[in-house]
């Protein structure tokens, strides 16, 4: 039986408008969730994201999202347990996700030609750590268990992330079935555990533009959904018209009855064309990466402050957001604080991106309810 309590409250079309509980804590969809990677966002202090009079709604950010590989490597999972989970460790009493290691893995397999960092073989895979060259092995089972070290509401399956570039359809299907084998230990393992945990494992769909891999995937993969179900390696290197071409060819493939979450997603409009093709959750590090090189969001397109127009622009940052920042701060005031390089600059963008999709995201909503 699946830990989360969920109720469909409307639809349009595709669209979907819920109420998620797990662990007593409740999650309006459509719903974003900032990047926490190392237990921090960014220059943020958490407890504004749950200030009414700083988010100027009266629905908080509930849902955060933590990465297990750096965590792994510094503090140490074990360090966190100690601690008594991120929770503890970091005062926050609401949800946390931790992302899976596949992208991780991907990244120190393509950043470095000249010297593979990463093996992988079919029940694990070798990585030196890129911090002290340090070697570690990871099994579909043990990255569970570092999960669950780490108190995660929400854990994903270690997966595989088949490159772009120079690779076979042949090889990406091979990979594919790597992840298929893992995902399957991985439940295994965790299927023992399932009662005796507060936490949830997802299953995570992938293989690019490949419709008949998706399909082969989804159909595999669906019977893992016991309470979720992911779709990755979209939004990346993909043209928007492949991205939404891919959504448009899942939305009547992957289970109907279960939340259906879209990693590494963050600008308005790609938000919008998911949520239209029934997607309900979305991550992404764009609002915070953003917000430190002088850039905030603004309807479908930024405000780059760093540009010369905005010296003597008095106006708020926006006229369409009611967040802290914009109800405060002028675009000639963040324009200096940018140029000047001074981290309140950094801290005010980054918070107002992201407020302004989560507020989004409840506009998306508030238009299926009322639809």
């Amino acid at each position: 039986m699946s830990k989360l309590d969920f109720s469909i409250i409307k639809t349009k079309w595709n669209s979907r408008a819920w109420v998620i509980t797990l662990n007593w804590v409740k999650l309006n969809t459509p719903v974003f969730m900032p990047v926490w990677t190392k237990a921090t966002i960014k220059w943020i202090i958490l407890d504004l994201l749950k200030n009414k009079d700083f988010l100027w709604t009266e629905n908080p950010i509930n849902l955060i999202l933590a990465n297990t590989f750096h965590l792994y490597l510094r503090p140490w999972d074990e360090i966190v347990k100690n601690a008594g989970w991120l929770n503890k460790f970091e005062n926050r009493d609401k949800l946390i996700l931790t992302d899976s290691w596949g992208f991780q893995v991907f990244s120190l397999w393509e950043g470095n030609k000249t010297k593979s960092l990463v093996k992988l073989q079919q029940d694990w895979v070798w990585f030196q750590s890129p911090i002290d060259g340090s070697k570690h092995f990871f099994s579909p089972e043990k990255v569970v268990d570092i999960q669950l070290n780490l108190g995660s509401d929400i854990m994903m399956v270690l997966d595989v992330c088949s490159s772009i570039e120079n690779i076979s359809k042949e090889k990406v299907a091979q990979q594919m079935q790597t992840t298929h084998s893992w995902a399957k230990k991985a439940f295994d393992y965790f299927g023992e555990k399932y009662d005796s945990t507060k936490s949830v494992l997802f299953p995570i769909v992938q293989w690019w533009i490949h419709k008949d891999l998706r399909e082969e995937s989804v159909s595999f993969l669906k019977q893992y959904a016991i309470d979720w179900i992911a779709i990755w390696w979209l939004s990346v290197w993909e043209t928007n018209e492949e991205m939404y071409d891919i959504l448009d060819f899942l939305s009547d493939k992957l289970p109907a009855n279960k939340p259906r979450y879209l990693m590494w997603v963050g600008t308005i409009k790609d938000i919008r064309e998911a949520v239209m093709h029934g997607i309900d959750m979305f991550d992404c590090v764009l609002p915070t990466r953003l917000g430190r090189h002088g850039t905030a969001f603004y309807k479908d397109w930024y405000v780059k402050l760093k540009n010369s127009q905005y010296k003597n622009d008095f106006s708020p940052l926006t006229d369409d957001c009611p967040c802290f920042v914009c109800k405060n701060y002028t675009k000639s005031y963040l324009s200096h604080l940018v140029r000047e390089n001074e981290m309140l600059g950094w801290m005010l963008l980054s918070y107002h991106n992201i407020v302004y999709l989560h507020n989004y995201v409840e506009k998306l909503r508030k238009e299926i309810l009322e639809s």
